[in-house]
């Protein structure tokens, strides 16, 4: 069976990846991290284009039967050119849009936050897509959060501070939900919670991906057989071997694939 790509700048994809691949098991993945640019929150949405477009590519060359942007960042800048560089018949699911569906089908009216990094927050995209629906947006860029989580701060001193920096003004109490818009924020999402009111849903956006994709082939729902995942990076790094260890078991295997040689 071909795979389904997935594509982030680190370790954050991995969380929608594994919630892909727990909904659709016996469906192989093929990852791609581009550790050489992490992280692209930091980016220019030119250059955010640039790398997600030139990913898109390859992975279609590796055989990919469908894309996911398991990058918010790229997702809120660069979703035309992935599906402008894969063509009209190759399936392409983001990370915004499935949660903004979500959203607009739970609430007809309210408030929703968004945290994310600054080339999200900047975009103006989920803004856009939530204001359309009705929905009053609270939005923040928090950009020190995924760099942290990629070096492996995920818990302790160094995240409670960051997240004590970013949401202890009480900015986002008065929210009905609060979406983590960047996938490296799963990681953090219990000590995020307790910043917030008990009220206020923290959403699931890996699982919201997930359905997504399940819903893109729904006929490979519940396969009994499990797949095999490859996992390729721009840079070899340790943090990123250790977080995809984390979450795929410590018998995967690295492969080197880097798209922009020096």
């Amino acid at each position: 069976m071909r795979p389904i790509g997935v594509f982030d700048s680190g370790i954050g994809g991995l969380t929608v990846a594994r919630a892909v691949a727990n909904r659709m098991n016996g469906s192989p993945l093929l990852y791609f991290g581009d550790t050489a640019h992490l992280p692209y929150g930091e980016k220019s949405p030119l250059l955010i284009r640039h790398y997600a477009s030139r990913i898109s590519h390859h992975l279609l060359d590796q055989g990919c039967r469908a894309i996911v942007v398991a990058c918010n960042s790229a997702s809120s800048n660069a979703l035309g050119a992935v599906q402008d560089a894969v063509g009209p018949d190759v399936p392409v699911i983001d990370v915004v849009q499935p949660v903004v569906s979500y959203l607009k089908k739970r609430w007809s009216k309210g408030r929703i936050g968004v945290i994310g990094t600054r080339a999200t927050i900047d975009s103006g995209w989920y803004q856009k897509l939530l204001e359309e629906g009705g929905l009053e947006v609270v939005s923040r860029a928090t950009p020190l959060l995924a760099s942290a989580i990629e070096e492996g701060f995920q818990q302790g001193a160094v995240s409670e501070a960051l997240i004590e920096a970013y949401l202890g003004d009480g900015a986002f109490d008065g929210v009905d939900a609060l979406v983590l818009g960047c996938t490296h924020y799963p990681l953090i999402a219990d000590q995020i919670r307790k910043y917030l009111p008990d009220r206020v849903e923290v959403v699931d956006s890996p699982g919201l991906i997930a359905e997504a994709v399940a819903g893109v082939f729904p006929e490979e729902v519940g396969s009994e057989n499990e797949a095999t995942h490859r996992f390729l990076v721009s840079d070899l790094t340790e943090a990123f071997a250790h977080g995809a260890r984390m979450f795929f078991g410590d018998s995967i295997q690295l492969e080197a694939s880097d798209l922009w040689p020096r």
